[in-house]
């Protein structure tokens, strides 16, 4: 098929239980240990615990290969039998003739073979896989196996392999007895995502004899989300992933090919469900995710009308359709900017601080235009099935095409579990800044810069990371996937739904130290005034001394951006100062608008009175 156009021998990532192929990351390096302990200090059971395709089955294999001529095993894969026939398939395995159809005749016969190889100093192994299989009266049959023993040593040394479905049946009342002697206990793991890596390059070793990278690492990205470490899901993307390269006449795996890999590998119905356990088993419908998730903006006159559709509390969300009619100027809702009570206006401020003409805050005039069209969406189906999608490292990718620019990212960042220190570090190396806004939705829109909002399901499934890239009177649009353009989700829907957890990113572009005037050097200072003249300050002395003048115009800016007005330039007023300077490259959520209704006069987000700023900590504004 495609071995030839990559320069392989053949296929790496067949699905045979291949000891060729062996990988062990740290997991499997312990279990295999504590098999070679069992072949000859070992003492009771020895159970090995992993979910479905971490390696079990070539892990035996290995393991049987390995033992020396002075062992005798019997490995038996297929245990779904009664005793009678268990006890049969063992002797077979041991070449003892097992004619008799008695238990206690087939555990004599047994019992008279390990006596014989235990005279001439042979260790005796019986290796179950698949132990979850079998019935409790059958495993407490081979608890009376270990009864086999001499006044000195045990004549067989058993090991179970099995789902973790076997050790909660170890663990429960009835076979409390089993339990009881099981001596190692060893769990297998799925791959870490330094392993997956790994374990692609050694596969691809094995076959080529080459170290080239045949897999981007986007591409590697993509099939870890979606394997989740687990080997027989990594090898099934990969084989799926090099057909679908070979289709395109590519020989190098990138992300999107990865990416068109998986999703007809999902539609294919070539994944066993059983396969997909855990967090795994919730990405077999990505498919249906995608179709149904094919949206386009939608846009409403009449909000109530809009917030009837949302899901409600007793109404499990359901596929809905979405109008998606751009509207026009006269349906749109005119919204107001609400400021707490303890937060003065700038039209309180009147008098005390200079005033530049604003613009007119209650025309709407969308950013940029969006393809318009009628799509159902399911917002439940999303959350619980696009985490493989919508994950950090999409989130941030979309978000910098948001910004025009492309991903720079010298450092993996995949195994960073934190959001903040994963954005921190992203932003960082990409030229951003990254500020984390907690609960509050409306601080996000009137930041008015693209923003990573972080959905959590209740069922408890990943997380879905979505970035903000427009809004309107009536939703939030979020960057889509390559086959959406954009998703757009009501604001009631979004609130239901929200972890709370924002990231608003932006540019630095004068290169403002520290909170100004509290810890900033006195270049920033003059960086600033200079700043505030060219957005309309023209009165600012340029000095390095932060004066009342500069403190007032500040204020000015704060009380007009909606918030905290403390005199202070912090994060938040270094984002909204440099919203202020047209002339930036800066990619907004929206160009003219009032912060909607839907999120301030619903009770949605509650701002933050305005701060009495206490010495010496310095302020976040």
């Amino acid at each position: 098929m495609y071995n030839h156009f990559f320069g392989f021998k053949e296929r790496p990532f067949k699905l045979v239980p291949n000891p060729d192929y062996l990988f062990l990351s740290k997991s499997h390096e312990e279990a295999l240990a504590h098999l070679r302990y069992a072949v000859t200090d070992g003492e009771g059971f020895v159970e090995i615990i992993g979910e479905i395709g971490t390696g079990k089955t070539m892990l035996c294999r290995t393991f049987l290969e390995s033992l020396s001529a002075d062992t005798e095993s019997a490995y038996i894969f297929n245990p779904r039998m009664d005793a009678v026939d268990l006890l049969k398939a063992i002797n077979d395995e041991f070449s003892i003739p097992s004619d008799h159809h008695s238990t206690k005749a087939l555990i004599d016969a047994l019992n008279s073979f390990l006596i014989e190889k235990k005279a001439a100093g042979k260790n005796v192994i019986l290796l179950i896989d698949e132990a979850q299989n079998l019935s409790k009266e059958v495993l407490e049959q081979i608890r009376l196996l270990s009864n086999l023993e001499t006044t000195k040593d045990k004549l067989l040394q058993i090991i179970l392999v099995g789902q973790p479905e076997l050790g909660e049946m170890l663990d429960s009342y009835e076979l409390r007895q089993l339990g009881q002697r099981i001596s190692l206990s060893c769990r297998l793991h799925p791959l870490t995502y330094s392993e997956t890596k790994q374990y692609i390059a050694h596969r691809i070793h094995v076959v080529s004899q080459k170290s080239a990278a045949v897999f981007s690492k986007s591409a590697i990205r993509r099939i870890y989300k979606f394997s989740r470490g687990i080997p027989r899901l990594i090898n099934m993307a990969c084989d799926r992933s090099l057909l679908t390269a070979y289709g395109r006449h590519r020989l190098k795996v990138s992300g999107p090919i990865a990416k068109s890999a998986i999703l007809e590998l999902a539609t294919s119905g070539d994944i066993n469900r059983n396969l997909l356990t855990g967090n795994a088993k919730r990405l077999f419908a990505l498919s249906t995710l995608c179709v149904v998730l094919l949206v386009g903006l939608f846009f409403h006159s009449d909000i109530w009308h809009i917030i009837s559709k949302a899901p409600s509390t007793d109404t499990p969300a359901s596929v809905i359709e979405m109008e998606t009619i751009l509207p026009k100027a006269s349906t749109l809702v005119q919204a107001r900017k609400s400021l707490p009570e303890t937060e003065k206006t700038s039209d309180d401020l009147s008098g005390e601080l200079e005033q530049r003409p604003a613009r007119d805050s209650r025309v709407i005039e969308p950013a940029s235009e969006i393809k318009n069209d009628t799509q159902p969406i399911d917002f439940q189906q999303l959350l619980i099935y696009g985490g493989v999608i919508f994950s950090k490292n999409a989130s941030f990718e979309s978000l910098l095409q948001a910004w025009g620019m492309r991903e720079n990212s010298p450092h993996d960042l995949d195994e960073i579990s934190d959001d903040l220190a994963f954005f921190s570090l992203a932003a960082q190396q990409n030229g951003l800044v990254v500020t984390p806004i907690a609960g509050n939705l409306e601080r996000i829109v009137q930041l008015n810069i693209p923003a990573i909002l972080k959905f959590n399901h209740h069922s408890g499934v990943d997380p879905v990371y979505l970035t903000a890239i427009k809004v309107t009177p009536d939703t939030m649009i979020f960057s889509g996937d390559d086959s959406l353009s954009a998703i757009a989700v009501p604001y009631a829907w979004i609130m239901e739904n929200w972890s709370g957890s924002g990231f608003v990113f932006w540019k630095n572009f004068y290169n403002y130290q520290g909170t100004i005037p509290v810890d900033a050097p006195g270049e920033s200072v003059i960086t600033l005034k200079l700043h505030l003249r060219d957005i309309g300050y023209q009165h600012i002395e340029i000095s390095g001394t932060y004066d009342l003048a500069t403190q007032m115009a500040i204020k000015a800016i704060q009380a007009r951006h909606g918030i905290p007005i403390d005199g202070y330039v912090g994060p938040l007023t270094k984002i909204v100062l440099y919203n202020e300077k047209q002339s930036l490259a800066i990619p907004h959520l929206w160009e003219q608008m009032t912060i909607p209704d839907e999120v301030t006069g619903m009770g949605i987000t509650q701002k933050a009175p305005e701060r009495v700023l206490p010495n010496p900590e310095p302020p976040n504004n």
